[in-house]
């Protein structure tokens, strides 16, 4: 009888540590669990609060071409662009393999010259231009500068 006294006992408390045991390995899975989701949350705000208080501007020089003169009226976007148009051609490293409608097609920039800035659709691709140039068409053009100059330094956003 003192035995199975014992042996009851002693399931008994190796019931007690297990239960402790499983409970805190449960506890540290939840705070494990609480803490990556308020990491990601915090990368989520910062990463909003980035893109609200510091837009990437980009600098280069700006060029002007007539679609229908130059490269003929379908740019490299796949998309058919008039002399009049609001458009640009993003230059070669930041548009990508020229062979392929890049990422950056039909994204709206805001260009910067001199204190003045007009908005543009990217259409096209400027294979000779540098990273940060753009090549713009002549109402763009002409709302930042003269023609005669034939280029402008230009900074630029994505909006």
């Amino acid at each position: 009888m003192f035995n199975s006294r014992v042996l009851l006992f002693a399931i008994a408390i190796a019931a007690v540590v297990v239960s402790l045991f499983n409970a805190v390995a449960d506890a540290a899975v939840v705070d494990t669990n609480i803490s990556s989701v308020s990491r990601a949350e915090k990368a989520l705000l910062e990463k909003r609060g980035r893109k609200k208080s510091s837009p990437k501007n980009y600098s280069g020089k700006a060029t002007w071409f007539i679609p229908s003169v130059h490269g003929g009226s379908m740019g490299a976007c796949r998309k058919y662009e008039a002399d009049d148009d609001y458009v640009v051609a993003m230059n070669a490293v930041q548009y990508g393999p020229m062979n392929k409608v890049s990422d950056v097609c039909g994204k709206r920039v805001r260009i910067y010259h001199d204190g003045k800035s007009v908005e543009a659709v990217i259409n096209d691709a400027c294979p000779e231009c540098k990273y940060g140039d753009l090549d713009l068409t002549k109402p763009v053009f002409g709302t930042l500068g003269k023609f005669k100059t034939g280029i402008l330094d230009i900074t630029w956003e994505y909006i």
